[in-house]
């Protein structure tokens, strides 16, 4: 599927499955063509080349397009999009309302998805005596009541605090499983990607770099750029010399050990990733020097400068060493970044 806006590709020939009952996330930095994929999905945009298809129907192709009331979608906005006349019960009854559902019915199925995300005895309050959360909540019920096949989140956390973010998490995980709704997430947050998804989609310059579950992408990203982007860690040139057991031995600033890898590496120098997790301080290790070190509350994280290269290596430490002092650096666990 491709989609342009004048001479920006926004979506460059991309194509992704999202299953039944999947929680996908998009993540990736502004501009790599997530929330156009989204609308795409949703129908508030066309596709220029390619189409998109629920359950072997096409929806849209460059020559047609089905409106987005007729997709059986839900969408939460990060704006909440809200009607501030109507109270609770109001906004999340309004699509059975057009729907001609009232009465009895009505009220009922009301207060049934109130209660899934958290919010009985709410029908009545008005939007603006709800906080941001509770907003959201009332939103994702609007989507919930119309029993939408897939549920569209875009950014729908961003304008909350750190607190109710980590909550409304929870709120998002326990709905995906009490409703086995197919969701697709669209965030720069990678936390919540993480946190949230059975699967991550890495999107950069319209592209898709890397589809797969959460530990997958974090532990072993398929290029520098889903490295980088994912995680904190270090990326280092190193030299394969070996194999052992189906792990490549690396060798870097003079010290060997062993890396994971995705089949045979091809090439004897090769980009490694070094995650905070997988270093320790030792009596033996590549040699190096504390650079700084900030306390991030359950740990120090520290910079260390890797002797006889340009590189630092972040490493996290209950107590924090010096700046200044020689430390050498075990590496317990690395990835062999394809290529």
């Amino acid at each position: 599927m491709t989609r342009r806006y004048g001479q920006t590709v926004a979506l460059d020939n991309v194509s992704l499955n999202f299953p039944s009952g999947s929680f996908t996330s998009l993540l990736g930095p502004s501009g790599c063509g997530k929330t156009t994929m989204l609308r795409l999905i949703a129908g508030f945009e066309a596709p220029e080349r390619g189409s998109v298809v629920f359950d072997g129907d096409t929806v849209a192709d460059a020559s047609r397009q089905m409106p987005p009331e007729k997709r059986g979608i839900g969408i939460v906005f990060q704006s909440y999009a809200l009607w501030p006349h109507m109270d609770v019960a109001g906004n999340v009854a309004y699509p059975l309302a057009t729907r001609g559902v009232a009465g009895k019915e009505r009220d009922a199925r009301v207060r049934e998805v109130l209660s899934i995300v958290g919010l009985d005895g709410y029908q009545h309050r008005r939007i603006d005596e709800l906080s941001g959360g509770q907003r959201q909540r009332v939103a994702l019920a609007r989507c919930l009541i119309a029993n939408s096949r897939i549920i569209l989140f875009d950014e729908p956390l961003a304008n909350l605090d750190m607190h109710l973010r980590a909550s409304m998490v929870e709120v998002f995980r326990d709905i995906h499983r009490r409703t086995g709704a197919t969701m697709v997430y669209v965030t720069h947050d990678q936390a919540e990607a993480l946190a949230l998804s059975d699967r991550i989609a890495v999107m950069d310059g319209g592209r898709i770099l890397q589809t797969a579950p959460p530990t997958d992408v974090y532990r072993s990203p398929a290029c520098d750029k889903v490295a980088g982007f994912v995680g904190r860690g270090a990326i280092l040139d190193g030299e394969i010399i070996g194999e052992h057991r189906g792990m490549a031995v690396v060798e870097i600033a003079g010290h060997r050990f062993e890396a994971r890898c995705s089949g045979t590496p091809r090439n004897s120098v090769a980009r490694i990733l070094l995650r905070p997790e997988g270093l320790r301080l030792a009596e033996t290790g590549m040699p190096a020097r504390v650079v700084s070190s900030v306390y991030r509350g359950p740990v120090f994280e520290v910079v260390l400068a890797l002797a006889g290269t340009q590189h630092d290596v972040v490493i996290d430490c209950v107590e924090a060493p010096a700046v200044g002092t020689d430390v050498r650096i075990a590496v317990c666990d690395a990835w062999v970044i394809p290529g």
